[in-house]
């Protein structure tokens, strides 16, 4: 498989909300020296700051150090908010635009309602804003409406687009995901089983995130992958969640391994970690253990 860096959560070492380029050098030449193969940009990189000559520096530098803009996210684009939906629309048109620019094959998509600066968004609740349990035929319908505006503007280009599973979102179990993924109904659009977005959406899963996975796995053509260890408060009916090192939280990625290789999978697997302290120390420790589970002839797998 070849494995991503997520730059998201690095994005406090920069000066800016958007790096300089001196800065991209150094992200670079580390990334590249921890043995990633490219890097995952998201739009918390601002994309109105990103003009076409922009990109294609920033590609440039990124290939000057071996790595490819594997993937390009777009966090928090609900589709079938009232107010929101429309203008997340056009932000997507406008990340395709990046996408193509930085030579990404896959825009991926997070169907979450945004977060609030400051406010801690719900999790682990019986209830997720903006989740698929309270959605209705009609929002599946918009959805599906504006992702296939988007995957023909992918088809064009030759980019795919990838839907992430995500708590706070239309695709947050994997009965939801496929429906979208059918109702969308082109070939360029896959899925993206962040499994631990899935795992936090609510109090008690609805599914096991190995259920979830045997049944994206098929359509799967981006995965992000991070862990963490759900503790669940029944006196409350609430689950809180703490960030794990992949190997070593609820979700065992050995197994996960296998029933990726098993179903097919050959994308690019990007590296995540949405928690405090060192992003840097844990992006490199997540990608050395999963070059150690995906490296063949090794007999523990």
């Amino acid at each position: 498989m070849k494995i991503a860096f997520h730059v998201h959560p690095t994005r406090l070492h920069w000066k800016a909300a958007a790096p300089t380029l001196a800065e991209q050098e150094q992200l670079f030449g580390w990334v590249s020296r921890q043995g990633f193969d490219g890097v995952d940009i998201s739009d918390s990189w601002p994309f109105d700051t990103l003009d076409q000559a922009g990109a294609s520096r920033t590609r440039a530098l990124a290939a000057d150090h071996g790595l490819a803009v594997a993937t390009v996210s777009g966090m928090g684009k609900t589709l079938c908010h009232p107010e929101l939906g429309e203008r997340n629309l056009q932000a997507l048109e406008r990340a395709l635009d990046t996408a193509g620019w930085l030579d990404a094959q896959v825009l991926n998509v997070a169907l979450a309602v945004p977060r609030t600066p400051g406010v801690t968004p719900v999790m682990g609740a019986a209830h997720s804003p903006g989740g698929s349990l309270g959605a209705s035929d009609g929002d599946f319908a918009i959805t599906a409406q504006r992702l296939r505006r988007l995957a023909r503007m992918g088809r064009e280009r030759g980019m795919s687009l990838s839907i992430e599973m995500h708590d706070r979102s239309l695709a947050d179990t994997s009965t939801a995901l496929l429906r979208i993924l059918d109702e969308v109904g082109e070939p360029n659009v896959g899925a993206n089983p962040d499994l631990c977005n899935g795992y936090r959406a609510y109090a008690v899963p609805p599914e096991s995130w190995a259920d979830a996975l045997r049944r994206l796995a098929p359509r799967t053509n981006l995965w992000h992958v991070n862990n963490l260890q759900r503790v669940y408060f029944p006196e409350i009916e609430r689950a809180a969640f703490v960030e794990r090192p992949l190997g070593e939280g609820d979700i065992d990625y050995r197994l996960a391994v296998k029933m990726m290789q098993a179903a097919g999978f050959t994308g690019w697997t990007v590296i995540e970690y949405k928690g405090a302290g060192d992003a840097f120390e844990t992006l490199a420790q997540g990608q050395r253990y999963f070059r150690q589970i995906t490296r063949p002839g090794d007999t523990a797998a």
